[in-house]
């Protein structure tokens, strides 16, 4: 087998292990959204929209974050978590379409940054060992399929039990974790 640098390996396991965390709450949302919008009163079209924001954010977003990410991996992966736990929070907190669609793109926002400092990091883990390339790529795929399969029945037990805004404050929660799960990556 490929023998990974110490160091290398111990960056990747916490790496992917913020990204289970986060992925998890992801999956939480999952069957949430149609019933959170029905919650506050939104047409299925305002809904649409709601759903579509934080794509629009990533897709604006995208060239700058790069670049951002490009210079400072890890600050982009920070900073962008924690403007994905806010705008979490702000969608659990959000009563009308505006503010929800604010909440909404700023979780695009966030994801752009911080999923473009994850990337250029786990490529950058992955070139330490060329060989092993493919293998370190999809296992981030696998984790983030893991976390949403566990998150999403999760999710919906949260949402029998408390709620729809409950999931977005397990997202909030989990982006946390990730958070301070970053903060030990080299």
């Amino acid at each position: 087998g490929v023998q990974m640098p110490k160091e290398t390996a111990k960056s990747l396991a916490l790496l992917l292990l913020a990204q289970f965390i986060l992925f998890i709450g992801v999956g939480a949302v999952i069957p949430t959204i149609p019933l959170y919008g029905k919650e506050i009163g939104l047409s299925s079209a305002t809904n649409g929209l709601v759903i579509s924001a934080p794509a629009l954010a990533l897709l604006l977003l995208a060239k700058v974050s790069g670049e951002y990410a490009d210079k400072a991996r890890k600050p982009a992966m920070m900073w962008g978590m924690a403007l994905i736990a806010l705008s979490d929070l702000g969608t659990a907190l959000s009563s009308s379409v505006i503010p929800l669609v604010i909440a909404r793109l700023g979780l695009g926002a966030g994801r752009c940054v911080s999923e473009s400092g994850e990337r250029g990091m786990l490529a950058d883990y992955a070139n330490t060992i060329p060989e092993a390339r493919g293998r370190i790529l999809a296992s981030q795929q696998a984790v983030l399929a893991v976390g949403i399969a566990i998150g999403a029945p999760a999710g919906g037990v949260v949402v029998e039990a408390f709620g729809p805004r409950a999931a977005f404050l397990c997202v909030t929660a989990a982006a946390l974790a990730s958070l301070f799960v970053y903060n030990f990556l080299q």
